[in-house]
């Protein structure tokens, strides 16, 4: 839950003060940019596969320890929370991903991917997600999306 007017979210229902996003200027564009609707399963899948990012420290783990960093220097009282940050903020944390990854799944034909549209694919999200390469394990959530259709 993001206000781009007020530059505050809500990553956790037991926060009672709202989160001051302002130093995260990325949460509120990529609210504005996600007019477009997604369809629930590519926001699930990508909800699942990010957060597996998140927790096994794969693939954008220094973009979002910064951010962590970041959310909790500008909330102070995240810290003194009963709940871990790094656990209460995750999916604020990865939205914008999140979102990015949705729509990229989105764009996913119903047909199983050859080889070569599978690197295309991953060469185009790693293109979007501002990474050098992605190169999903066998085990990745994303590599297992890409060749069970």
């Amino acid at each position: 839950m993001i206000c781009t007017r007020h530059q505050q979210a809500s990553s956790d229902p037991r926060h009672r003060a709202p989160l001051n996003i302002r130093s995260l200027p990325e949460l509120t564009r990529t609210r504005l940019a996600a007019r477009r609707r997604l369809t629930a399963a590519s926001l699930s899948w990508a909800t699942t596969i990010t957060t597996r990012w998140y927790d096994h420290h794969q693939h954008l783990h220094t973009r979002w320890h910064t951010r962590l960093h970041q959310l909790t220097t500008t909330n102070p009282h995240l810290t003194r929370e009963a709940a871990s940050p790094a656990l209460a903020c995750r999916n604020l944390i990865t939205y914008p991903e999140t979102l990015t990854l949705a729509a990229a799944l989105d764009r996913l034909p119903s047909h199983p991917l050859t080889r070569a549209q599978q690197t295309a694919f991953l060469h185009h999200l790693a293109d979007r997600l501002q990474l050098p390469r992605l190169a999903p394990a066998d085990h990745d959530l994303l590599w297992q999306r890409l060749t069970t259709r």
